[in-house]
């Protein structure tokens, strides 16, 4: 008989950690829930409890750690380690946005990269060899889209997820033919307490919802063994749209400033 899978998921006391925990509940995984405050954790524990009517070693374990904190992660790994005798499924879903690039003081710059990067390769580093152990694994990583392309006054946050997608891919190019998945997940807003402290210019039902993130998972999840996807990129169709519009207002003004030229062109 196949052994239950154990899926970790940082950040997952709440927002996208809870909403992939709770699909993750619905595939049959043993959750593991890491966060840093111990009562949010309880009731993401109930929650997830009740909706998916757990009981046994099929209820979610919680650890509370400060993932900045590199000997809390590696402790945490060795707990649910011995708490469960393997791990198949890491969700690195911890992270924290802070505005600002220059007029960051280094130790919040630092901070940054502790939560946002740092804390992804220590999972990383200690859970690795445990999927390679046993044949294989997934691991899925939360940038952002802000790792991609970056945006003004958010230099800071936008270095650490660019560094987060590279770690991503260097991996993913690393451990694909050992039989572990890795893909970073890329979404603009998403619908969580984050977005809102920020001043996100959508309205909430406009951006993605943190169950869109879950439904995406369970996608990767549900593909072949040899099938390997290295990143997703997700977009809230406003800004898509607004984008659009301000790239074709830019190419008009361009026209009315270069007239002659802009006439000339053959395309």
């Amino acid at each position: 008989m196949q052994p239950t899978p154990v899926a970790v998921v940082t950040g997952g006391s709440r927002g996208i950690g809870k909403a992939v925990a709770h699909e993750l509940a619905s595939l049959g995984y043993r959750v593991q829930l890491v966060a840093r405050n111990r009562g949010n954790l309880e009731a993401a524990k109930e929650e997830i409890v009740r909706a998916h009517v757990l009981e046994g070693e099929t209820v979610p374990g919680i650890y509370a750690a400060d993932v900045s904190d590199v000997a809390a992660i590696r402790t945490v790994v060795r707990d649910i380690l011995g708490d469960c005798g393997r791990i198949d499924f890491l969700f690195n879903g911890a992270g924290i946005s802070i505005p600002g690039t220059f007029d960051l003081d280094a130790a919040t710059f630092t901070r940054l990269f502790e939560v946002n990067l740092r804390a992804p390769f220590v999972f990383m580093q200690e859970i690795v060899p445990i999927m390679e152990r046993q044949g294989g694994g997934h691991i899925v990583n939360v940038a952002s889209r802000n790792g991609k392309v970056a945006v003004a006054n958010l230099g800071g946050y936008s270095a650490s997820k660019f560094g987060l997608v590279g770690l991503g891919e260097s991996a993913f190019r690393d451990l694909s033919a050992k039989g572990i998945a890795i893909t970073t997940l890329c979404p603009g807003w998403v619908n969580t307490d984050m977005a809102a402290g920020e001043g996100a210019s959508l309205a909430p039902e406009e951006m993605i919802q943190p169950e869109d993130i879950a439904v995406t998972v369970r996608w990767l999840l549900s593909l072949r063994r040899p099938v390997r996807v290295m990143d997703v990129l997700l977009e809230c169709a406003k800004d898509v749209e607004r984008r659009g519009s301000v790239e074709i207002a830019k190419l008009y003004a361009l026209r009315e400033r270069h007239r002659e030229e802009y006439d000339s062109l053959t395309l």
